[in-house]
């Protein structure tokens, strides 16, 4: 069965979508998203830690959003290193998880992790603005 084609400017305008912000999202700093792989360690007291690879999907100046396949708790202190953009030299965050889930895109690592940055410096801050194209905190 074939339909008469309608004038196009008799046609209804399209609505635009506009999706509420989620609840309980308290985010309010910018944040960079880029699929970059990284080093990272989960910090244990006893030795040195437990060094993992991962992919760094977005980050600002207070955390980031990671993917790897190592399994790590939530409330884990790790420490993630980040190239500078000519990879002569990187600096190191640390942080602990404060979200942990299965990945939906496991080719880039089976779980997905929040880290929030905690001894944030003025070297790293700076780090981030240049390698990063993060502008300064107000």
């Amino acid at each position: 069965m074939l339909r008469a084609l309608r004038d196009p400017e008799e046609q209804e305008p399209m609505k635009k979508i506009i999706r509420p912000q989620a609840k309980g999202n308290k985010r309010t700093n910018l944040r960079v998203v880029m699929v970059k792989s990284i080093r990272g360690r989960v910090i244990q007291a006893a030795d040195g830690g437990d060094p993992f690879r991962a992919q760094l999907v977005n980050v600002s100046f207070t955390g980031a959003q990671i993917y790897s396949n190592k399994a790590i708790d939530n409330n884990t202190d790790v420490s993630l290193e980040l190239d500078s953009l000519d990879g002569s030299h990187s600096v190191v965050y640390p942080g602990k998880v404060v979200w942990a889930r299965k990945n939906p895109m496991k080719s880039m690592g089976r779980y997905a992790y929040g880290v929030n940055f905690e001894k944030v410096t003025s070297e790293h801050i700076k780090f981030l603005e240049t390698n990063y194209s993060l502008s300064s905190p107000a």
